[in-house]
């Protein structure tokens, strides 16, 4: 019995670590090659100096976990997440500084316009501000909690997702509701709403639009005209984006390729590059202002919740088990590992050929089978890692298929847990896990 408890709560933890955690915010400085990622299950904040390829580990004790991540620059930065908290680093991670707490049951988004003014957007129709955004000592009144008024903006269904501002003043917000499995809740929730004067006062927040067909995820604003809403229809999980161009007094569907789903977040660069992400690995980009839109193949078929650009060409996205990256504005998209293993797997939006790697048995006890059935003789080396990047033991391919009998370079064994076998070639990559039993 306690073999098989062992056994099973083995396969749990190789779960969790496979689908290593629901990286729920991105952030990449502007014109740099820094970003950041954070989980919405674990208080995990990860840093990244090179663009995605390699991270840092800068969490810190924590009772919550986070929604989004804000860069202004390669040094200050803002985190939040449960419950209203929120973080600030000035010195590029080292140090985090507690600003807020109990702004509201979660801050989806944060967005700053310099670094002391900035918003959150806190659902059940609430905003945070302040105007003292790099500050590190701890104060309650930092943040300041707007409650809007009801009507129009109702806390049982104007969740707020997205805010965006484009100078001290003006400013937009959209709100949705996403149902989590609540039928009550299948059905359009979509607010957009606008401020002239900084949006400190419920009362200058006023309602542009009301949508009982879509939930509103994101927004964001070129200039004081120009702006688009991204989000999606939960009856049919259809994604959409719609585009103002007199400051959100009207709003107009966009046409985007068919098979996009819900969307979760959107990024623009310059006034012509956008991007935006969302459910079954949607990622669909513009290059025109946003007028019209192609799909980016990015290999993964998960939730996306955030995307960043620092300029055209590099960019982070966040999703439910992944964190990927590019450097060439999306044509390849690669699927990182926080922990250490180099990358993955590299998928091109155009065709390219894969690594297939798998794994029998898996679970193992003795040894396991890791065959490569597309095998080509380049690849010729396969390499096993420890849960925290550490390479233990290589294997020489002179087949399609190895052995490993669960000894490291030592020839000892190793303990019990969850390895990660990854082959290499010099185009793409691949890695799965393999669980060890005792």
């Amino acid at each position: 019995m306690r073999v098989r408890i062992l056994y099973v709560l083995v396969i749990l933890i190789a779960l969790n670590i496979v689908n290593a955690f629901n990286y729920h915010g991105a952030a990449m400085a502007p014109n740099t090659l820094t970003g950041w990622v954070v989980t919405i299950d674990t208080p995990m904040v990860f840093h990244s100096s090179d663009g995605g390829h390699n991270w840092v580990n800068q969490s810190f004790p924590d009772p919550l976990s986070y929604f989004d991540v804000f860069a202004l620059n390669s040094q200050k930065a803002w985190i939040a997440g449960n419950l209203g908290f929120i973080h600030y680093t000035p010195n590029g991670g080292q140090t985090w500084y507690l600003q807020r707490m109990g702004l509201s049951k979660w801050t989806s988004r944060i967005f700053f316009i310099n670094d002391t003014i900035g918003w959150a957007a806190c659902g059940s129709a609430i905003i945070g501000k302040t105007i003292m955004g790099n500050d590190t000592i701890y104060q309650m009144d930092l943040w300041k909690q707007i409650n809007l008024t009801n009507p129009p903006f109702s806390s049982d269904s104007c969740d707020i997702y997205g805010i965006h501002f484009i100078d001290e003043n003006k400013g937009w917000f959209c709100a949705g509701r996403y149902p989590e499995n609540d039928s009550e809740y299948v059905k359009g929730q979509g607010y957009i709403a606008k401020t002239i004067d900084g949006g400190g006062n419920a009362l200058t927040w006023q309602l542009q639009k009301r949508d009982t067909v879509h939930d509103f995820f994101d927004i964001k604003f070129i200039d004081s005209l120009t702006g688009f809403v991204v989000g999606g229809n939960d009856r049919t999980n259809n994604g959409i984006v719609m585009k103002t161009l007199n400051g959100g007094q009207n709003w107009q569907m966009v046409t985007i390729p068919t098979q996009t789903k819900i969307l979760r977040a959107i990024e623009i660069v310059g006034n012509r590059h956008l991007w935006a992400v969302g459910r079954n690995g949607s990622v669909i980009h513009s290059t025109d202002g946003g007028n019209n839109w192609t799909w980016q193949t990015c290999g993964v078929d998960t939730t996306l919740f955030d995307i960043d650009f620092a300029d055209t060409l590099n960019g982070l996205i966040a999703g439910n088990g992944y964190v990927l990256y590019t450097h060439n504005g999306g044509a390849t998209w690669t699927i990182t590992n926080v922990y250490g293993i180099e990358e993955q797997s590299k998928i091109s939006s155009t065709s390219e050929s894969r690594i297939l790697i798998q794994a029998a048995p898996n679970p193992f006890y003795s040894q396991t089978i890791i065959k490569i059935p597309n095998w080509n003789p380049s690849e010729n080396i396969l390499q096993i890692f420890n849960v925290t990047g550490n390479m233990i033991k290589t294997l020489k391919l002179s087949q399609s298929s190895v052995v490993w009998n669960g000894k490291d370079m030592n020839n000892k064994y190793v303990p019990a847990g969850v390895y990660y076998a990854r082959v290499k070639s010099r185009k793409n990559s691949a890695t799965i896990p393999i669980i060890l039993t005792k």
